[in-house]
C-alpha cells in the first residue's frame, strides 16, 4: 500500500519525513516543488489554502449571489499562481497512492485545506476508510512519530464547520461589499469598500468608542498635594477627596493647612500574586504588543514560524492549560542549555515537584502555547523576542507566588486629611522567572510612626482635566473581540488589518476615520443587521454546534442566505441614499491621501504620496522644480499618524507582514524599513 501524507507547509513535510524516516528519507523535487519519500510513503506539502471559492457565473457585478464553487486558488487570484505547482505535484503523487493521511494543522483551517485537496486533487472521499488523520500539537520528532503511530479519523465536524465558515464569509464579504461599493460608485465615489460578517461589528465597536471620544468635553478639577519631610526625605501625599471640582474649595483647603502634619494611621496590607497562567493566542498577542510593541498579526506569524520549526507548540489555541502528558522537567532542562534561562532552570529543577499554574480556558484541540525544549537556531530579532516571551512565561507558570505590600499613611494637617500610598514587592517569587516582563510599580514610602509630626514643605494645587476614554489598540480590540465572541482566534488580527486597508481606521491607537464613522452611521440608519454583534455571535455559536455534530451545515448556510437576501433588499431599497451618504467621505479620503506628509528635505515644498508605473513613492509638490523622491515598499500603504519624535508622518504598510515606519530618514525612531 502506497501512502500520501499531505502537510500544510514545506518545512513541516521535511520534519515529518525526517521523523518517520529515521535516516531513510529521500528528498525529491518536481517542477521546483520539494517532496519526500520514506519507503512506500510520499510526504507532499501544500502552501496553505490552494482551493478557494468563486462565483460560477462571472461578469457584471450583481448581488445577492450564492452560486459558488471551489476551484484552485491560482484561477482566482494572480498572486496565488505559485500554488499551481504544489497542486500539480499532489495530483501527480495521488495517482500513485491508495491511502492518504491529513497532516495539516489540527484546526478548522487545516481540516478545510486537506478536505478540499483530498476530494478535488486526490479524487478520494475524505471520510472513507483509506483516509486518516495525524494529530499533533508540536513538531518534535517524538510528537510526530506518536501521531503517525496513532492515526485518527478525519474530524468531519471540524471540516463541516470550516467549510461552512468559508461559505458564509464569502456570502457576507462579496455580497455586502458589492452592495456598498456599487452604491458609492453610483454617486461618483470611485473606490472599493468592504464590509463583512465580523468586520462590520468590529468597526462598530471602534466607532462607538470614537464617538464617545469626539463628544467628550473635559471638565476641570483640582488635586492637592502635600509635601512633608521625614528625616530630610520627602513624603508626597494627596488630599483624600482626590478630585476637587471647585477651585475655591481647593484654595480654601490649602489656606487652612499649617506647617505641621501628624501621622494618624498607618495601614499595611500584604497580598499574594499567583503565577501567570500559560499563554493562549490572544494573551500572547496582547503581551507581545504591550512589552515588545509587535503587532498582533505579526506576533501570530512569528509564532507560526516558531511552531513549524518545532520550537513552540501550536499557537492558534484558546487553551490556558499545559497538558499533564508532557515532560516538564525535560523542557526546563533543555531551556537551561540557553544561557538566558540557566538560572531559572536551575531554580525550578531543584524542586521535588513541578506543577504549572494553569488557567481556566480550555481548547479540545491544542494545549496552551509552550516551548518544546528544542534549542532555537538562526532566529530573527523579532522571532527571538517572541520566543523569549513564551519561554519566560512557561517558566513563570511553575514559580512560587510573589508577595507585594501596600502601605497607606494618613496625615492630618489642621483636620484636612492627606493620604500617602506606596507599593513594593517583598517576595519576588515568579517575578524573577518572568524577568523583564514582570513590570510592577515599586513605590516605597519612608518609615514613619503613628503620632509622628512632620514638617510641611509645600502645599501644591494641581489643575487637571478629565480625560476621554482611551482608544483601542490593535491588541486590546482583539481581546474585546474575543470577549464578545466575534471572529476566531486565528482571524481577529486579520480583520483589524482589513480595517486599516480600507481606510476605516488609522494610527497605533485605533482612530476611526471619517469614512469609517460614516460607514457605521449609514449602516445603522439603513441596514443595521450589517453591524449586528448578536447576529455574528449567533452564527459563531451555530458553527460550534456544527463542529459538535448537533446542527447541519446545510441548515446554517440556508439561514445565512436568508439573512443576506434580507440585507440585500434593504440595500437596494436605499441604494441612492447609502451612496450619497458615503460618497462625500470617499472623496474626502482621496483628498486626505494627497495631504502633506511633512516638509520637503530639499526645498520649502511639501512631501506627498505619488504613484507611477513602478508603484507608489514620496515626492515634492514643487515638482518639476524640485525632483526630490523617496521610494516606498510594495503593498497597501496608509497614513498611521504623526511621529512623536520628529512630527513627520508615520506610514503603515498593509500586507502579508504589516509594519510601520517614519518617513524621516534621520528620525531617531526609524530603523530603515525594518519590519516589525
Amino acid at each position: 500500500m502506497t501512502t500520501l501524507i499531505i502537510t500544510e507547509k514545506p518545512n513541516v513535510a521535511e520534519r515529518i519525513a525526517k521523523s518517520i524516516g529515521n535516516g531513510s528519507e529521500r528528498t525529491l523535487s518536481r517542477n521546483g516543488v520539494p517532496y519526500h519519500q520514506v519507503n512506500d510513503i510520499f510526504i507532499a506539502p501544500t502552501v496553505g489554502h490552494i482551493y478557494g471559492l468563486r462565483e460560477k457565473i462571472r461578469g457584471i457585478w450583481r448581488y445577492p449571489v450564492f452560486d459558488i464553487e471551489w476551484i484552485p486558488s491560482y484561477e482566482i487570484n494572480k498572486d496565488s499562481e505559485f500554488t499551481k505547482s504544489y497542486l500539480d505535484n499532489i495530483k501527480f503523487l495521488a495517482k500513485k497512492c491508495d491511502s492518504f493521511i491529513n497532516a495539516c494543522d489540527y484546526d478548522i483551517e487545516g481540516e478545510v485545506i486537506a478536505f478540499n485537496i483530498l476530494r478535488f486533487a486526490c479524487n478520494v472521499d475524505p471520510l472513507s476508510d483509506n483516509v486518516r488523520r495525524m494529530k499533533f500539537s508540536t513538531l518534535t520528532t517524538e510528537s510526530i512519530v506518536d501521531a503517525y503511530k496513532n492515526l485518527k479519523k478525519i474530524n468531519k465536524g471540524m471540516a463541516d464547520a470550516g467549510l461552512t465558515r468559508h461559505i458564509l464569509d464569502w456570502f457576507w464579504g462579496i455580497n455586502l461589499s458589492r452592495a456598498l461599493t456599487l452604491a458609492v460608485r453610483r454617486s461618483r465615489g470611485y473606490v472599493t469598500l468592504s464590509i463583512g460578517r465580523v468586520q462590520g461589528p468590529t468597526l462598530k465597536i471602534l466607532a462607538t468608542r470614537e464617538i464617545k471620544i469626539k463628544a467628550f468635553k473635559p471638565e476641570p478639577y483640582w488635586q492637592i498635594e502635600m509635601i512633608s519631610l521625614t528625616d530630610e526625605k520627602r513624603l508626597s501625599a494627596f488630599h483624600f477627596e482626590d478630585r476637587i471640582w471647585e477651585k475655591e474649595k481647593a484654595d480654601s483647603i490649602k489656606n487652612k493647612c499649617g506647617e505641621i502634619a501628624v501621622v494618624e494611621k498607618i495601614k499595611k496590607r500584604k497580598y499574594e500574586q499567583k503565577p501567570p497562567v500559560p499563554f493562549d493566542l490572544t494573551t500572547l498577542q496582547t503581551e507581545a504588543y504591550k512589552h515588545l510593541s509587535i503587532d498582533p498579526r505579526r506576533t501570530l506569524e512569528l509564532a507560526q514560524e516558531l511552531y513549524t520549526n518545532a520550537y513552540i507548540s501550536y499557537p492558534r489555541t484558546s487553551s490556558q492549560q499545559l497538558p499533564k502528558g508532557i515532560d516538564y522537567a525535560k523542557i526546563i532542562r533543555n531551556l537551561g542549555l540557553i544561557k538566558e534561562y540557566k538560572e531559572s532552570s536551575d531554580i525550578l529543577l531543584s524542586r521535588k515537584k513541578l506543577k504549572p499554574h494553569n488557567g481556566r480556558k480550555k481548547d479540545p484541540a491544542h494545549p496552551a502555547i509552550h516551548p518544546t525544549g528544542e534549542i532555537p537556531k538562526g532566529l530573527s530579532e523579532h522571532a527571538w523576542k517572541v520566543y523569549d516571551l513564551i519561554a519566560r512565561r512557561f517558566l513563570a507558570t511553575f514559580g512560587d507566588p510573589a508577595f507585594r505590600e501596600t502601605i497607606e499613611i494618613e496625615l492630618n494637617n489642621n483636620s484636612e486629611i492627606f493620604i500617602a500610598k506606596g507599593t513594593r514587592t517583598v517576595e519576588k517569587g515568579w517575578h524573577s522567572l518572568y524577568g523583564k516582563y514582570a513590570k510592577f510599580e515599586e513605590q516605597e514610602l519612608h518609615e514613619v510612626k503613628k503620632g509622628e509630626k512632620l514638617k510641611v514643605e509645600d502645599i501644591i494645587i494641581h489643575e487637571k482635566e478629565t480625560k476621554p476614554p482611551k482608544r483601542y489598540t490593535p491588541a486590546s480590540i482583539i481581546r474585546e473581540m474575543e470577549k464578545r465572541n466575534i471572529g476566531t482566534k486565528a482571524t481577529r488580527s486579520r480583520i483589524v488589518d482589513i480595517l486599516f486597508k480600507r481606510g476605516y481606521v488609522t494610527g497605533k491607537a485605533l482612530e476611526v476615520t471619517p469614512l469609517g464613522l460614516n460607514v457605521v452611521e449609514t449602516m445603522e440608519k439603513y441596514c443595521p443587521l450589517v453591524l449586528s454583534e448578536k447576529l455574528t455571535r449567533k452564527f459563531e455559536r451555530e458553527m460550534e454546534e456544527i463542529e459538535k455534530g448537533r446542527v447541519s451545515s446545510e441548515k446554517v448556510i440556508e439561514e445565512g442566505k436568508e439573512t443576506i437576501i434580507q440585507i440585500s433588499k434593504k440595500f437596494k431599497e436605499n441604494e441612492s441614499k447609502i451612496g450619497e451618504a458615503l460618497a462625500a467621505s470617499v472623496r474626502s479620503m482621496k483628498t486626505a491621501e494627497k495631504a502633506s506628509l511633512g516638509k520637503c528635505f530639499r526645498c520649502d515644498g511639501n512631501l506627498v504620496m505619488r504613484r507611477s508605473k513602478m508603484g507608489q513613492f514620496i515626492g515634492c509638490d514643487n515638482y518639476p522644480k524640485c525632483t526630490f523622491t523617496m521610494s516606498l515598499p510594495r503593498g497597501k500603504i496608509v497614513v498611521g499618524g504623526k511621529c512623536k519624535q520628529c512630527d513627520y508622518t508615520i506610514l503603515r504598510v498593509i500586507g502579508k507582514k504589516s509594519w510601520s515606519f517614519c518617513i524621516n530618514p534621520q528620525c531617531p525612531s526609524r530603523e530603515k524599513f525594518k519590519k516589525r
